[in-house]
């Protein structure tokens, strides 16, 4: 169980502005890890209080997923800023899954 205020997760190409904003860490941009992190982790009451620190900031390898379970009445996720969004209710599960397809990124050459 996390108490928090929110999750950070970004790719590589988001880790460098947004997510590093927040606490987060660089990343390569041509990383195929996802990066997460717990926004105001509230762990002043948990029993081991230096393990729960270590898990507010990690890497999503390929293969790897995480599984949250909403336990609040009311939310929403926000995907890539607040103009899409989906909400969320009691009981709700999220998979996040480090293994999406590669996204691909067009540049301009001059």
């Amino acid at each position: 169980n996390v108490w928090s205020s929110g999750l950070w997760v970004s790719t590589g190409t988001g880790s460098s502005a947004a997510m590093a904003a927040a606490g987060g860490m660089p990343m390569d941009v041509t990383s195929d890890n996802l990066q997460y992190l717990i926004r105001e982790h509230m762990i002043e009451n948990a029993v081991n209080k230096d393990e729960m620190k270590d898990q507010n900031n990690a890497l999503l390898k390929k293969g790897e997923k995480l599984h949250l379970r909403w336990n609040s009445q009311k939310g929403r996720i926000f995907i890539d800023g607040s103009h899409l969004y989906h909400n969320l209710e009691l009981g709700d599960e999220i998979l996040i899954d480090a293994d999406a397809p590669p996204l691909a990124l067009f540049t301009r050459d001059d």
